[in-house]
């Protein structure tokens, strides 16, 4: 709970009080200061729980409008609205983006160095990737590793203990895609494919370390040389995202750099959200959006975004093409709006052929 001029209080249970410790805030209660437990046995778990916050807010003297934020059940976060309602709260909705989304936009320059911390780490990863990939042969079309034709899924397996080995956690998982699956720009596909010599390799990877803060991070990788297609549309997306580059600055708004990258597309005859029949074909998604302790925060670099950018703001710029049933290729950094240039918080490589 938080209240404006004041300290911030975090209620948790006995059982997550040593993690809570380690944390930033310092007024620390249980939810036994509270007769959680008693609220419980005369209301069940449910309302018991939602008395309990309505019992924290009174006993901190809390009047009038209250803010819930964060991620919750629908269903449960408008059952404690109602509560706090009938017990003289003031409770309303905000459209998105709220005013929660307005204060996390913007990253002190802690949040700044911490999601860089993250990127160096993610960095490691893809790295090792990498090196794994050109340790890599090709025989007759498919491509082996230690004698054994290699697969998506003794990729992911070796992603998974980088990543612990980093510090690095994976809440959402991360994107491997080969092959004509990697057209779909969120392939979540779990079934183990070959790797072969010439196509397409999406390695999406959004970690978060110790501090909850993430990190997003695409690279497009092949094995051998790639079908004249493929190069071709890793030529066309790393230009692109150059350019955007370019036309990231403060004040800038929002929506020009995607305007801006359309319309580069569009010059490399590819089609983009600013047609009217775009389906699956091509430029098909936004540019970027910002990162913090969520993948997917203010602000969004898209079509009818007007907001002006801010020094401190973080965000991805990720351009991407896409042919169904051929594959797809994304390239997507992160940057800090550093007044009048986007500043790459992990600087790596964009190669594809390995």
């Amino acid at each position: 709970m938080k209240r404006r001029g004041a300290e911030p209080l975090l209620v948790v249970s006995s059982l997550d009080m040593g993690c809570a410790r380690r944390g930033s805030v310092s007024n620390i209660k249980t939810y036994s200061d509270y007769g959680l437990r008693e609220l419980q046995r005369r209301h069940g778990p449910g309302r018991g729980w939602a008395e309990m916050v309505s019992t924290i807010l009174a006993r901190e003297g809390v009047r009038g409008n209250v803010a819930l934020a964060g991620r919750t059940d629908i269903l449960s976060a408008t059952h404690l609205a109602d509560l706090l309602r009938r017990n003289g709260f003031k409770v309303t909705g905000m459209a998105k983006p709220t005013f929660v989304d307005a204060c996390r936009r913007r990253k002190d320059g802690w949040e700044i160095e911490t999601i860089k911390r993250v990127g160096d780490k993610t960095v490691s990863v893809v790295q090792k990737l990498e090196k794994l990939l050109e340790e890599s042969d090709v025989r007759t079309g498919k491509v082996v590793y230690e004698g054994k034709q290699l697969t998506t899924a003794v990729l992911r397996k070796h992603v998974m203990v980088w990543c612990s080995e980093a510090g690095l956690s994976l809440p959402e998982g991360f994107m491997l895609a080969a092959g004509a699956e990697s057209s779909d720009p969120h392939a979540m596909a779990r079934e183990d494919k070959p790797l072969t010599e010439g196509e397409p390799l999406l390695f999406d990877i959004y970690p978060a370390d110790e501090t909850g803060y993430r990190y997003d991070f695409t690279r497009t990788y092949c094995v051998g040389r790639a079908k004249p297609l493929l190069r071709k549309m890793f030529e066309d997306v790393a230009a692109a995202q150059k350019h955007a580059f370019d036309t990231i600055n403060a004040g800038t708004r929002c929506e020009t750099p995607f305007i801006e990258v359309c319309r580069f597309f569009r010059r490399r005859r590819w089609p983009t959200l600013l047609d009217r029949d775009v389906k699956d074909k091509g430029f098909i998604h936004g540019l970027g959006h910002g990162v913090g302790l969520t993948i997917g925060e203010e602000p969004y670099l898209t079509r009818f975004s007007t907001t002006p950018l801010s020094s401190g703001e973080v965000v991805t710029v990720e351009p991407g093409l896409y042919v169904p049933g051929f594959g797809g290729v994304r390239l997507e950094d992160v940057v800090v709006v550093d007044g009048g240039k986007a500043v790459v918080l992990a600087e790596h490589r964009k190669v594809l052929e390995l």
